[in-house]
C-alpha cells in the first residue's frame, strides 16, 4: 500500500500524463488509466470513479501536472468572467497548497499571485465584481482567498508597485496558514473558546510566520504581515502585544477583521452586512485606535463603488 498514494476524485480529470491505478479485490493495484489517456468523463458522471491511486514514484511528476492544470484552469476561468467558477478555481489551488504546508507545498502559490495580478490588474471591473460576491465564505481557504482579493484590490487602487502588490497579496493569502496546525476541535468550535483554547488559538500568527520561513520559493519578508495581522495599534493584540506595526500588519489586520465580520458566523457571533461591518471597523479605528486611519480611509475608497461609505 505504501507504494501507492490516493488522489482526490475531484482532481482525477486533471491527470493526463500520469497513470492512475485502482485496487482490486485481492488488494493488488492494477492500471486503470494509462499515461496520456483521458479519463472517461461519462463514466464519472454516470457512476463515479472508484478510489484512484498514483505510484509513489510518480508523486513529484503528478504534483507538477496537477499544479500546471490548476493554474491553466484559473487563467481560463478569469478570462471567462464567471465569478463563482473563478473563486472555486482559486480556492482549489490554495486548498491543495495548504493541505500540508510543512511539505513545501506553499512554494506553488507565488505563481498563483502572479496570475491574479496580471489578469486582474488588466480587468479591474472584474475584480470589483468579484469583491461584491465575497461576503458569505466561512472556510479557512475561502477567508484566505477573500483577504487576498481585498488586499490586491487595495494595492491596485492605491497604485502600489507591482512588486509590493504581489508581496502584500501573498502575505494576505497566507496570513492564517498557522491555523492549519491548530487542533480542529478549536477551529470548528461553535461556542466561544475557553481561556485555555484561546491561548492555543492565539499562537497561529507565530506558527504561520515560522512555517513560511522554512519553505523554499517564498520571500520570507512577507512573514511580517502574517505575524502581525492580529496585533493592534493600541498594543492590545497578539501574539506579542506590540503597537509599532508594519504597514503589512496594519493593512492585513484591518482587512482580516472586516472579512471575519461579513463572512464568519457562529452560535455566539452572527455575520454582518458589509456596511454594518465597516461601521464597526470605523469605531475601532476612530474611537478605539486599533487600526490605521489612512488605511481605513483608503480601504473604504477602494470599496466605495460597492459599499457607498462616507
Amino acid at each position: 500500500m505504501d507504494s501507492y498514494i490516493s488522489i482526490k476524485k475531484s482532481q482525477a480529470n486533471h491527470y493526463l500524463a500520469t497513470p492512475l491505478y485502482v485496487q482490486n479485490g485481492a488488494g493488488e493495484f492494477v492500471l486503470y488509466k494509462p499515461e496520456n489517456k483521458k479519463l472517461d468523463s461519462k463514466l464519472f458522471l454516470d457512476e463515479g470513479f472508484p478510489p484512484l491511486f498514483i505510484s509513489v514514484d510518480m508523486k513529484e511528476f503528478a504534483k507538477n501536472e496537477l499544479e500546471d492544470k490548476l493554474k491553466s484552469r484559473l487563467k481560463n476561468q478569469i478570462k471567462s468572467g464567471n465569478l463563482k467558477i473563478i473563486k472555486t478555481a482559486i480556492c482549489e489551488i490554495v486548498q491543495e497548497a495548504m493541505q500540508d504546508p510543512l511539505d513545501d507545498n506553499l512554494n506553488t502559490l507565488p505563481e498563483t499571485i502572479e496570475i491574479m495580478y496580471s489578469e486582474y490588474s488588466n480587468t479591474k471591473n472584474l475584480l470589483k465584481n468579484y469583491i461584491d460576491t465575497i461576503a458569505g465564505g466561512i472556510s479557512l481557504i475561502e477567508h484566505s482567498v477573500d483577504v487576498m482579493v481585498f488586499s490586491l484590490n487595495y494595492c491596485l487602487f492605491c497604485n502600489f508597485s507591482e512588486n509590493d502588490t504581489k508581496k502584500i497579496s501573498m502575505s494576505a493569502l497566507l496570513h492564517d496558514v498557522g491555523l492549519t496546525q491548530i487542533p480542529k476541535n478549536i477551529l470548528s468550535a461553535e461556542q466561544k473558546l475557553s481561556e485555555k483554547e484561546y491561548i492555543v488559538y492565539k499562537t497561529h500568527p507565530a506558527i504561520g510566520h515560522d512555517i513560511i520561513k522554512t519553505i523554499g520559493g517564498i520571500d520570507y519578508s512577507i512573514t511580517t504581515g502574517v505575524l502581525e495581522h492580529h496585533e493592534r495599534l493600541d498594543g492590545k493584540g497578539y501574539p506579542r502585544g506590540i503597537a509599532n506595526l508594519s504597514f503589512e500588519g496594519r493593512l492585513i489586520g484591518l482587512i482580516d477583521s472586516f472579512d471575519q465580520l461579513v463572512s464568519s458566523e457562529k452560535a455566539h457571533r452572527k455575520k454582518k452586512p458589509p456596511f454594518e461591518a465597516m461601521q464597526i471597523i470605523q469605531t475601532e479605528t476612530l474611537k478605539e485606535a486599533k487600526f490605521d486611519k489612512k488605511i481605513f480611509k483608503d480601504f473604504c475608497l477602494s470599496l466605495s463603488d460597492k459599499l457607498r461609505l462616507t
